[in-house]
């Protein structure tokens, strides 16, 4: 008789890859890639090195999950903020970066896997990195394409690789800072918004849908 997994085992083992992923980022976020270890995320997932084996191949490949992993939460805050946003594009593109930088913000671990740890560790984790990076830069180009003629004549690839380096930097120093030396993360956000937003020749007030 075949072996069938029904959908509560199913459950049961994506409940048990999430433990360890999570436990994997915060493993991560607080010791860095280098220092991490396989038995220190089992421990922290109070699982055992046989079950991480199971669906994870090494140290690298949890970490390119939880890259992963990442990619898609972030990609689904931005998105959800640039629809309530409205139809105004400079609107949904301040909305955008806020969204952005509030998630890092609430997820410094996280944050901190994909702007500190994860650069120049090999092909495969840079090429994971790359994605989601390259994912965010393609939506602010898009932003920008529809705004064409509304905007100083620009190159879009160009403007959307320079607005979303800025967002990463301005937040890699956020995050540089001890926590009781850091302005809100809502500051944050604000004032990236304005410096993008100005830097393109459009509205940086919030309450403004158009540029004057």
């Amino acid at each position: 008789m075949a072996y069938r997994t029904t959908h509560k085992m199913a459950e049961r083992k994506e409940a048990r890859r999430q433990k360890l992923l999570s436990a994997a980022v915060g493993i991560f976020g607080r010791k860095g890639y280098h220092a991490a270890t396989v038995p220190m995320i089992v421990r922290a997932a109070g699982s055992s090195v046989g079950s991480f084996y199971f669906y994870f191949r090494n140290k690298e490949d949890v970490f390119a999950a939880a890259l992963e992993s990442l990619g898609r939460r972030m990609a689904a805050a931005l998105n959800a903020a640039i629809a309530a946003a409205g139809p105004s594009v400079p609107a949904q593109m301040r909305a955008a970066v806020k969204a952005l930088v509030r998630f890092l913000a609430e997820n410094p671990e996280e944050a901190r896997i994909l702007i500190v740890e994860s650069s120049g560790l090999g092909k495969r984790l840079e090429a994971v990195r790359r994605q989601v990076i390259e994912n965010h830069t393609r939506g602010v180009e898009q932003g920008l394409r529809a705004l064409a003629g509304q905007l100083p004549p620009m190159d879009p690839a160009v403007v959307a690789s320079c607005w979303v380096g800025s967002a990463y930097e301005a937040v890699y120093r956020w995050l540089e800072r001890a926590p009781h030396e850091r302005p809100s993360a809502d500051h944050l956000a604000e004032a990236i918004a304005g410096f993008n937003l100005r830097g393109i020749g459009a509205s940086a007030k919030p309450d403004e849908r158009r540029r004057p």
